[in-house]
């Protein structure tokens, strides 16, 4: 007689919401080809995911804040190409993230694991609405709410712009603006393991094994990101 085959519990995995704030500046003109591949290389990735994902994408230079993508299911974000990714003008930086992030209150599902990914090669040069401080006191009041922040930033000084943006030490990567495509494929890995919750953090995709930076020191204390509390 065959024995019974053990039922497996049946979990439901939880949804992922994905918000990407997008440098769309006159630099990012020099690496507009790579950016464009990662992107698109990694919106395929997160149409893979095995668990419901929803997008919002936020496009931003001095010209525009703008959200092109509103807590959508991720099935229906398009890639970009050279007509609707045209960098240009300055870096409103605390603009597109003060922007995104008032939006994403109503819309972000209660029930998901809530990244926020901010890619920039600049510093902020060109906001008229939101300052630093409010930039500050909104991440920190969204990281009390379980979102995670990843700061990906190229040819500034990244630890010191984190830090003003209240992001902790592990959440902030420095990249080269001429790999951008494979600081995508990092983020592909990075989002991967935050929607697994293996235990490491999410960030850790972006450190060779062998010689991982170390931040720079702080004055004052820094708050862990959620995904090592």
């Amino acid at each position: 007689m065959d024995k019974p085959v053990p039922q497996q519990p049946n979990h439901a995995a939880q949804p992922l919401y994905v918000t990407l704030i997008l440098d769309e500046s006159g630099s990012m003109q020099s690496c507009k080809g790579a950016a464009l591949a990662g992107f698109n290389q990694y919106l395929a990735t997160l149409k893979r995911e095995p668990v419901e994902t929803r997008f919002t994408l936020t496009l931003f230079n001095a010209s525009k804040t703008d959200v092109r993508y509103r807590a959508v299911p991720v099935s229906a974000v398009q890639d970009l190409d050279v007509e609707t990714y045209r960098p240009q003008d300055g870096t409103p930086l605390y603009d597109a993230i003060g922007h995104t992030l008032s939006l994403a209150r109503q819309e972000a599902p209660a029930e998901a694991k809530k990244l926020c990914v901010i890619l920039t090669d600049g510093e902020e040069n060109a906001s008229q609405e939101y300052t630093r401080k409010q930039v500050f006191n909104l991440i920190k009041g969204y990281e009390k709410q379980g979102w995670t922040f990843l700061y990906l930033g190229a040819d500034h000084d990244v630890w010191a712009a984190g830090r003003d943006l209240g992001i902790a030490g592990d959440g902030l990567i420095s990249f080269c603006r001429s790999t951008v495509d494979h600081t995508f494929d990092q983020l592909s890995e990075a989002t991967a393991r935050y929607r697994r919750d293996d235990g490491q953090p999410a960030a850790d995709a972006f450190r060779p094994n062998e010689t991982p930076p170390s931040p720079a020191p702080s004055s004052g204390d820094q708050d862990q990101p959620s995904w090592l509390n």
